[in-house]
């Protein structure tokens, strides 16, 4: 008898360790097609994660900071119609992945100072895919047709190395009150003023 309750002992011991292994083997399955599905990739030099599709909207530039992206360049906008600050940026998980990968645009409002810092919030984001200088993106001021003047866009343009750039892909203007990215349907006619030229260089 004494055999007969060791032998259901180990028998019961044995099944509940298994049923223990078995439900980790699945939640680690399930964690890892988790990450699969997102595409999940890691930054350079940092340990945490960029899922790819996923939005920095509502973050601040002190938590974008930590989450590991590279600034690959940024500016402060100035109005006169608005008292907020604002600013438009672009980041990358590496520097390499600024003119050639993945990247975003980001339009940011100033929310508070961290010490000698400005924190800003994400308030819009355009997600792009540059490849430099067949399909470069950036910041510039635009003279569209019909216009009386210049205005402020972002642009997907191709880099003719020269002062003024005509081949516009895509242009977004900057809606400061409604703090958003606004696309314009037509691109024809639109001149900008190349941000990255320098003459003689």
């Amino acid at each position: 008898m004494k055999k007969v309750f060791q032998a259901i002992f180990v028998a019961v011991a044995f099944s509940s360790c298994n049923a223990n292994l078995q439900t980790e083997t699945i939640e680690n399955d399930i964690s890892q097609s988790a990450v699969g599905d997102s595409e999940a990739q890691t930054t350079g030099e940092s340990n945490t994660t960029y899922l790819k599709g996923s939005s920095l909207i509502g973050k601040t530039t002190v938590e974008i900071e930590n989450m590991g992206f590279f600034n690959c360049a940024g500016t402060l906008i100035v109005s006169n119609e608005n008292e907020s600050r604002y600013a438009v940026s672009q980041l990358a998980k590496s520097q390499e992945e600024c003119r050639k990968g993945r990247s975003k645009i980001l339009l940011e409002r100033f929310v508070s100072r961290n010490g000698n810092k400005a924190v800003f919030e994400v308030i819009d984001e355009i997600n792009i895919r540059s490849n430099y200088p067949e399909k470069d993106y950036n910041w510039t001021t635009c003279k569209v047709k019909g216009a009386d003047d210049e205005q402020f866009y972002v642009i997907h343009f191709k880099d003719q190395r020269q002062a003024e750039l005509t081949k516009i892909y895509d242009l977004w203007a900057v809606d400061l009150i409604a703090g958003k990215f606004i696309k314009i349907k037509n691109s024809d006619g639109v001149t900008c003023v190349n941000p990255d030229y320098s003459d003689g260089l």
